[in-house]
Parts: C-alpha cells; structure tokens; sequence
C-alpha cells in the first residue's frame, strides 16, 4: 500500500461521496473508483458500505481511518518544519483557545519578537479539542480547564483570581471586598450559559448558595466590563482581565471562599513540535511570570 491509494481512501472516508472525493483529488471517478477497488483486493478486506452513490465506512474502513488521519497529520507537520527550516522566524502557528482578553495580549507580545509569523486561532469546541489530541491537527491548546489523556501534557501557568466588578457609582464600590450573600437584587451582566466561564461561576455561586441576577446575557465577552463601565450592572472577572487603573469601575475581591482557576496550555506528546510552537509555548511561560511579578506589587 502506497501513500497515494491511501490518500484516495483517506480523501473518500472524508467526503463519504466518489464524486466529491474525486473532484477533490483531481481526478475521475471511474479513476478513484477503481483505486478504491484495487486497495481492499490488495488489503483482502472490505472498507466501505456501499449504497449508490453514498458510501460510509465499515468497522475495517474505521479503523483504517484513524491511522491515516495521523499518517498524513505527521506529513503535515513534516512539511511545516521543512517550510521553518526555509524561512527562519517564519512559520505557521494554530491555537486552540477561549481566554479572549488575555490572548489578544500575548499575541501581540509575541508579535513583537516574530512578526511574520501566520496565525490561526481556532474556539475551543469538542471536535476541535478531539483532533488536537487525537491527531495533533493544532500546535498548542490554551484552556482553563485540566484535560488527562495519554496523548497531551498539562502544563499549569497561572492561577488567577475571579473578582466581582461593579462600577464605581454603585455603593458596593466602596469596599475592597465584597460577601456575595449580602447583596440583594444586584443585576448582574454575563455571558450565556452555554459558556465555560458562565459555568463556572455558576457552580460556584451555587456552592456558596447564592443565585445571581442576569438582567444582560450576551456572546461577547468583550461587551460585559463596557456595559459595567456604563453602569449597567455587576459582573464577574477573570484576574487575567483586570486593569487595575480603570477609573470608572472597581474590582472587588469575594470573601464567600477561595474563587480561583487555573490557566494553562496542552502539548501533544507523540508530535514533535515547530520551532515556532516551541517560542511560543515559551512566550507563555514569560507572559505569566511577569503577569505573576506585576500583580504582587500591588
């Protein structure tokens, strides 16, 4: 079996269709249809269920799949370390991740030592999650949340504090800290709950038994801390989003218990990494020790 027969039946699982495959591959579905045929004699296996036009795998085709899904996942990275080789301090780099504010600031730290590089990030959903550690299809993830698998590494970098922000007009504002069971019809401004971080908050408030009050719900996270600065409500924030100069609101610290997670980054541990990947992992590492420095002195 050759890598090209293999990329014919690799191209056709995708597309679950001989036409479209062949459109695909560039070349006619008489072709590819023979290559097909001519791969499972050589194989003595059947790979597919046929049913006219469409086709679909079998158990033999599966688990043909899933090892051709990493061949040409390694060819790929192959050929990216071949293009870094060419163009030192060039590359491609592809993140997996949901922290919005915080990202925006180390990517642009790391523009400044490497501003040709291309990049690609992508949200952080269950089937994107599944081919980086499955098959290594990004370089890193960049997530909140602790994956164990055998195929990645959890790398912590920082635990950040979640605070409650008010703006500064409300009377909550007058303290450093705040006993969220005291407050009383406060309205407060989130993401929906289909978010990760609404979650979280969420569990925690329940925890301590206490229900906040969503009068806004949005998918921005960029909208909430602007709609608190314009006095709309209360919201939760990540430490990682705190600008400790705003003058218009004030970022108080929960007394209830310890409100905190972790951030850290996913390595796949079977592919070997890009040079670029590998700065960038580093990067990290710098951004949230300075981050760690800046924050002690206040």
């Amino acid at each position: 079996m050759d890598l090209i027969k293999l990329k014919y039946f690799y191209t056709t699982a995708k597309c679950e269709n001989m036409s479209l495959a062949a459109k695909e591959l560039l070349i006619s579905q008489p072709a590819l249809s023979k290559a097909i045929t001519n791969l499972e004699a050589e194989l003595e296996m059947d790979l597919f269920f046929r049913n006219g036009k469409r086709i679909s795998l079998n158990e033999n085709g599966r688990f043909l799949f899933k090892r051709a899904e990493r061949i040409f996942s390694e060819i790929h990275h192959l050929e990216r370390e071949l293009e870094e080789r060419r163009g030192e301090g060039s590359g491609n780099l592809s993140i997996i991740t949901t922290l919005p504010y915080t990202f925006t600031n180390i990517l642009d730290l790391f523009f400044n030592e490497y501003p040709h590089v291309k990049y690609l990030q992508v949200p952080l959903s269950k089937e994107n999650l599944q081919q980086f550690i499955e098959n290594g299809n990004y370089d890193v993830c960049i997530t909140t949340e602790r994956i164990d698998h055998p195929n990645v590494e959890w790398v912590p970098l920082f635990e950040e504090e979640i605070f409650l922000t008010v703006p500064k007009s409300y009377k909550e504002a007058k303290t450093g800290t705040i006993d969220l069971m005291e407050l009383s019809n406060l309205p407060f401004i989130g993401l929906t709950n289909q978010y990760g971080f609404r979650q979280f908050t969420d569990q925690f408030c329940q925890s301590i038994g206490y229900t906040p009050n969503y009068q806004v719900e949005v998918e921005e996270a960029t909208t909430i801390l602007q709609l608190v600065k314009n006095g709309r409500g209360a919201a939760f924030t990540p430490e990682t989003s705190v600008n400790l100069f705003e003058d218009k609101i004030k970022h108080l610290k929960i007394e209830n218990k310890k409100f905190t997670r972790t951030i850290g980054l996913l390595k796949h541990r079977y592919l070997y990494p890009t040079k670029m990947s590998e700065a960038f992992v580093a990067h990290c590492h710098r951004y949230f020790d300075d981050l760690k420095k800046k924050n002690n002195r206040f």
